[in-house]
């Protein structure tokens, strides 16, 4: 595995870019140090820090998705934390901001616009232009690696906390690098300080490094789950399927109490996707969709992730269920999903799939998984184009 130090790790660039000042802390549960000391204890041990702020599972992953806390105290640090993201706001107000001169940003993310904390640090940066704060984030390794870029890409009218900025459903960046991008491309005029990691590469991925796996999120249990993540979760936005929350193996598992599994892994096995095996399996959430009941569907087994596409997986994988049950799938509205104050944005979604999606090819065009992927190359090749210039490693 390759040696490589966090943002936080980089105690010497840190105290460049800390000390002196006063400093506000937004940070999650994965994040920590090479000690495993979590970050809000190592920068209020070192540095001036006067407010710590939590976005959604709590600084130290103490709540849970959807749980609404204004604020609470800090036990470790006795720091009053107070929340940031609600239905009424998503980023610092100027009060929040008055008595700091910089916010320091450092979460675990998963590589996929899915993933709030981007829409969240891109929210923070725009809030600290306004109030002339500077914004330091403490980069992390980009967990699927840097290379592959997949999926649709958002339309730039498009500002939603699932999809923004004219993102891919698989991003490719770390999140320094997402700041760096959002700040060049997207004209928010932050005072930005990115603390790089070192030692790692665009190829690796994270279980190739030495970086512990610690839960950016309860469903995101390990690698598998989080580069699955990147395609299944679409599988959140069709109320009748589950995509094996509640179970041991989130995202690898999907099926539903009406679905023949073997009849359903035959007819993947005979789409010759990239990388991947199907398994058929019985599964019984203990939570979330179809809690109790004894599920039947398949199992996904990466068995070559370089090979293996996640997105267009999952979109054969749910327009296969479509064809065999058509009458069973149901979409799940908008209100699946967190809704925040934002930017107005277009297109107005009522389905909870075409907002993860950014478009409605799907439920209502009538393209199929090939042919939005292939829609959408173009569109992609210009962001990987416009990326590229805000890279931190090679």
């Amino acid at each position: 595995m390759k040696p490589v130090l966090s943002g936080i790790d980089r105690i010497d660039l840190m105290d460049k870019a800390l000390s002196g000042k006063r400093l506000a802390v937004v940070t999650g549960g994965a994040a920590v140090d090479r000690n495993l000391r979590h970050v809000a204890d190592v920068l209020c041990d070192r540095y001036d820090v006067r407010r710590l702020f939590n976005t959604i599972y709590g600084i130290r992953g103490e709540f849970m998705y959807g749980e609404r806390v204004p604020s609470y105290v800090d036990a470790r640090t006795g720091l009053t934390v107070e929340s940031i993201f609600s239905r009424e706001r998503i980023a610092p107000s100027p009060e929040m901001l008055s008595d700091v001169d910089a916010v320091v940003f450092d979460i675990r993310e998963a590589g996929t616009r899915f993933f709030e904390y981007l829409h969240c640090l891109a929210a923070i940066m725009r809030a600290c232009a306004s109030c002339g704060r500077e914004v330091i984030v403490l980069d992390r390794i980009a967990p699927l690696g840097g290379e592959i870029v997949e999926g649709t890409v958002c339309p730039p009218d498009m500002h939603t906390i699932v999809g923004d900025f004219e993102l891919p459903s698989r991003t490719a960046l770390t999140i320094g690098e997402f700041a760096r991008y959002v700040n060049g491309e997207y004209g928010v005029g932050c005072a930005l300080t990115v603390i790089p990691v070192a030692g790692w590469s665009r190829n690796l991925y994270y279980d190739e490094t030495d970086v512990p796996w610690l839960l950016p999120s309860p469903s995101l249990n390990g690698l598998t789950a989080n580069l699955l993540y990147a395609g299944y979760c679409i599988f959140e936005g069709v109320s009748s399927v589950s995509e094996g929350r509640g179970t041991s193996k989130p995202f690898e598992l999907v099926g539903a109490p009406w679905i023949d599994g073997a009849a359903l892994r035959e007819k993947m096995d005979a789409k010759g996707l990239p990388g991947v095996r199907f398994a058929d399996v019985y599964f019984k959430p203990v939570s979330s969709k179809h809690a109790g009941q004894v599920c039947s569907g398949v199992q996904t087994l990466i068995a070559d992730r370089r090979e293996f596409r996640p997105f267009l997986t999952a979109m054969t994988l749910l327009e296969t269920i479509r064809e065999m049950y058509p009458e069973q799938i149901a979409y799940a509205d908008c209100s699946a999903g967190h809704e925040v104050a934002q930017l107005p944005s277009g297109p107005v979604f009522t389905r909870y799939l075409d907002k993860l999606l950014a478009t409605d090819d799907f439920t209502a065009g009538g393209l199929t998984a090939q042919q939005i992927v292939d829609k959408y190359a173009p569109a992609r090749a210009a962001y990987e184009k416009k990326k590229a210039k805000y890279h931190l490693y090679d």
